[in-house]
């Protein structure tokens, strides 16, 4: 029997987190990194977040009622964000993932979207592979960092915290920075946890949204250059107490060097892939872990 393609409803979620949390325990074990999720129970939980938020695609690849792989895609915005994309442990090499993957390259096409993005771990060489030959390119390299400024180190610019006023001029600095608008995903993000904003000359110069939790995902920003971005991470770091988790840019090579000197811990290398349009950066930016 075929595996049958669906939607992940909400009595799946358990067992769609508990594939998602193995498989990528599986893949990051075997390569001696860390598991992307610390648990089953966060990784649960982003899948019911995201099977429950307006925008989401859900692709679930199912067989005798048993999931076998999964895929989500952010539509809110004018791209499309790719994952988590997980295949059972066990049911590898049955090309699962590249269905799941076709039916959400499918969905963007009718949809007319700009462009398909994902975050992937340059250690799994067999999701480049697939990635790769299902046209998607690499256009940046991504250094997963852990910790904490100093805290002694102080912002150059003004900080404070976003209100509702700033989405505007947050979604259109997103958009002058990397090409492509990304208002609902902070307004939405703004729901969950204030992000920082940074000012300079009166202006707004940055934004960074952050994923609350024991440990701070910063899940994504864009600001004028570099100073402005590191400007954000400090301000950010002062507003919790706890360690933040996010995903830098290489080619920001003079922010990267910053983040390790003050003692952030480099965990892994990802890769940034983009299929169909794309501009390059006019500034500094920090992706979600989608995108």
């Amino acid at each position: 029997m075929e595996p049958t393609l669906t939607t992940v409803l909400p009595e799946k979620t358990k067992a769609v987190g508990t594939l998602v949390y193995e498989a990528f325990r599986d893949i990051a074990e075997r390569h001696n990194f860390e598991p992307a999720f610390e648990s089953p129970a966060l990784a649960q939980l982003i899948v019911r977040l995201l099977a429950q938020t307006e925008g989401y695609e859900s692709y679930l690849l199912v067989e005798d009622g048993r999931p076998l792989a999964c895929n989500f895609g952010d539509e809110r915005d004018e791209v499309i964000g790719v994952g988590p994309v997980a295949v059972a442990v066990g049911q590898q090499g049955r090309g699962l993932g590249r269905q799941v993957m076709e039916a959400l390259l499918e969905r963007a096409e009718q949809g007319g979207f700009a462009s398909v993005r994902l975050l992937q771990a340059a250690y799994n060489i067999q999701s480049f592979a697939l990635y790769h030959r299902l046209g998607f390119e690499v256009k940046d390299t991504l250094a997963l960092l852990l910790g904490r400024p100093p805290a002694d180190e102080e912002p150059r610019d003004r900080l404070r915290e976003y209100t509702a006023d700033d989405l505007e001029a947050c979604d259109a600095l997103h958009r002058e920075v990397l090409g492509f608008g990304r208002r609902h995903d902070i307004e939405f993000m703004a729901n969950m946890a204030p992000p920082v904003v940074v000012e300079r000359d009166g202006e707004l110069a940055g934004y960074l949204t952050r994923f609350p939790g024991e440990e701070v995902f910063l899940t994504h920003g864009a600001a004028r250059d570099e100073r402005a971005l590191r400007d954000l991470i400090i301000g950010t770091a002062k507003a919790v107490p706890a360690d933040l988790r996010f995903a830098l840019p290489t080619s920001m090579a003079e922010t990267l060097r910053w983040a390790i000197g003050a003692g952030f811990r480099l965990t892994e290398l990802n890769t940034y892939m983009v299929r169909g349009e794309y501009e390059k950066p006019m500034g500094a930016w920090i992706p979600s872990p989608f995108y």
